[in-house]
């Protein structure tokens, strides 16, 4: 199964202003990471998956959601992808999330144009 950094471009920055902070860590460059481009996926599509619902609650996140519900914590960024609210503090308690499943069907629909 993919993991957000599959497929990715990745960058090497050697770049002058890091220096100290390569030094420090016996590091010559930096990597950071491209976009990843994520499929859009249809209304038929999102017909075909089962959609469970979930409050969100004081102490929820999306690593503990994705631990709940896919056995993972690396897919905590489909729920935020398919919630179109990719970070923890979007999120206010009482906040409906969609967790799109089965996790292998989901995936598919994510990366099927990579």
């Amino acid at each position: 199964m993919i993991s957000r950094n599959e497929k990715r471009e990745i960058f090497m920055n050697d770049h002058k202003m890091y220096e100290s902070l390569m030094e420090k860590r016996g590091l010559s460059s930096i990597n950071h990471y491209g976009r990843y481009n994520i499929s859009e996926i249809g209304v038929e599509e999102i017909k075909q998956l089962e959609i469970i619902d979930h409050m969100w609650r004081t102490g929820d996140s999306l690593y503990k959601l994705s631990h709940k519900y896919y056995g993972s914590v690396k897919y905590w960024w489909i729920i935020g992808w398919f919630n179109k609210k990719p970070t923890d503090v979007m999120y206010k308690t009482g906040t409906l999330v969609h967790i799109p499943t089965p996790l292998e069907e989901i995936l598919y629909y994510v990366d099927r144009d990579g």
